[in-house]
């Protein structure tokens, strides 16, 4: 399968959840916090999203990054597994090496602060990302 292939696909397994659930681009948008045009220009098949626009959009829809992407680009991964695992190891596998050493460093050092932050709701996360900008843009 091309890349343009795979847009296509997943934009118009997108569309489909979408067109299920009742909601408009625009709603979709909102909820997810993507642009209407590039949740548009996703379910035309022109543009992928960002991995953490992709893992909103499902969250919206209620799915995961699986159920949007074709068989044989999930089938490495074992059938037994939870969804949690599938997700998880979704994710890894589209991180960057330095992404992957931040993450091993949090792991294996903050675990902790992790858990704490997974407890937060998406309010205070908001928040919080919002301090981590201010403070990180006024260095």
């Amino acid at each position: 399968m091309t890349i343009e292939e795979l847009k296509e696909y997943i934009g118009l397994k997108i569309k489909e959840y979408r067109k299920v659930r009742r909601i408009t681009t625009a709603e979709l948008g909102k909820l997810s916090n993507t642009s209407q045009a590039t949740i548009s220009a996703i379910e035309r098949g022109t543009r992928f999203g960002t991995f953490e626009s992709m893992l909103n959009i499902c969250d919206v829809l209620e799915i995961s990054l699986y159920d949007i992407l074709p068989s044989d680009y999930t089938q490495k991964v074992n059938l037994n597994n939870s969804n949690e695992d599938k997700q998880a190891h979704l994710l890894l596998e589209n991180l960057t090496t330095e992404e992957i050493q931040v993450l091993k460093n949090l792991v294996l050092n903050d675990f902790s602060l992790l858990k704490v932050l997974n407890r937060l709701d998406s309010q205070e996360k908001k928040h919080l990302t919002a301090l981590f900008d201010s403070v990180l843009n006024k260095s």
